[in-house]
C-alpha cells in the first residue's frame, strides 16, 4: 500500500509540474474568452406603456326645425264709432228740429 501511495503522489506531482511548465508566461494581450455559466434569477420590471388615446369629438349634426306657427285667439273687431255730422247732428236740427220757433234757422222767419 505504501508503494501505491507514493506512486500516486509522484504521478500527481508530475502532472502538476507538467501543468505549470506547459503554461506560458503571462503576456499582456487581448484575448477573447468564452465563459459559460448559469445566471442567477433576474427580474426586470417592464417599461411603462402609455398610449395617449385619440381625442374624441363628434360634432352634432345641424338640426333644422321650422319656426312654430302661433295662432292667437280670434278677436272681434267692432266697427269704429263715428261721431261726425250726420243729418240729425246738423246745426239747424238741434233742439227744435226745424219747427221755426224764431231762433233764426236761415229760412227767413224768426226773431231779428
Amino acid at each position: 500500500m505504501q508503494a501505491s501511495l507514493s506512486t500516486r503522489f509522484l504521478a500527481l506531482a508530475a502532472l502538476a509540474v507538467g501543468a505549470f511548465a506547459a503554461s506560458g508566461a503571462a503576456q499582456a494581450r487581448t484575448d477573447v474568452h468564452l465563459s459559460i455559466g448559469i445566471p442567477g434569477p433576474v427580474y426586470a420590471q417592464p417599461a411603462p406603456v402609455y398610449v395617449q388615446p385619440q381625442p374624441v369629438y363628434v360634432q352634432p349634426a345641424p338640426v333644422y326645425a321650422p319656426a312654430p306657427v302661433v295662432y292667437g285667439a280670434p278677436v272681434y273687431i267692432a266697427p269704429r264709432a263715428y261721431y261726425g255730422h250726420g243729418f240729425r247732428d246738423r246745426h239747424e236740427w238741434r233742439g227744435h228740429h226745424g219747427h221755426g220757433h224764431g231762433h233764426g234757422h236761415g229760412r227767413g222767419h224768426g226773431h231779428r
